[in-house]
């Protein structure tokens, strides 16, 4: 288990709120996208500016369970079992939702029949039906589910 910096031995977490998490993805989204600008300098400068910003998330991810936005509003992702999840973990967390639908979009694209293209089309939901597991009483999503993590509080 990854030690975890923000629990101590007896301590008990708190989920964090709907509307914390909600801004700290949209705090999060809002770095990812600042670096724009660079596109107008120049691919290097635009790569650069990419692989900085997410090394430095990812990093801050797989190291204190926090992103940028997740700091600021002292939120952070803890496992399941009180740790700290790893980078496969949070790997699986961020990309195991798209990559299956993506798989599964690919596999059925050519399918004509009308099974097929509702299938298709309610593949298109799969990331409302993620978000909207948030209203649950842990306020887990189902990428939080599928990773075994949970988006609490910190102290």
């Amino acid at each position: 288990m990854a030690e975890n910096p923000f629990l101590s031995a007896n301590a008990e977490v708190e989920a964090a709120s709907r509307l914390s998490r909600l801004a700290a993805r949209f705090l999060d989204g809002l770095l990812l996208f600042a670096p724009l600008p660079l596109l107008f300098m120049g691919v290097p400068a635009m790569l650069l500016g990419f692989a900085v910003l997410l090394i430095g998330q990812i990093w801050l991810l797989v190291s204190r369970g926090q992103t940028l936005g997740k700091k600021a509003l002292d939120i952070y992702i803890m496992r399941s079992d009180g740790g700290l999840p790893h980078v496969g973990w949070l790997l699986l967390r961020e990309f195991a939702i798209p990559a299956a639908v993506g798989l599964l979009r690919y596999a059925g694209r050519h399918d004509p029949s009308p099974i097929g293209q509702a299938f298709q089309v309610l593949l298109g939901f799969v990331g409302l039906i993620d978000i909207l597991f948030i209203f649950s009483p842990t306020r887990r999503c189902l990428h939080d589910l599928v990773a075994g993590t949970h988006v609490v509080k910190l102290g």
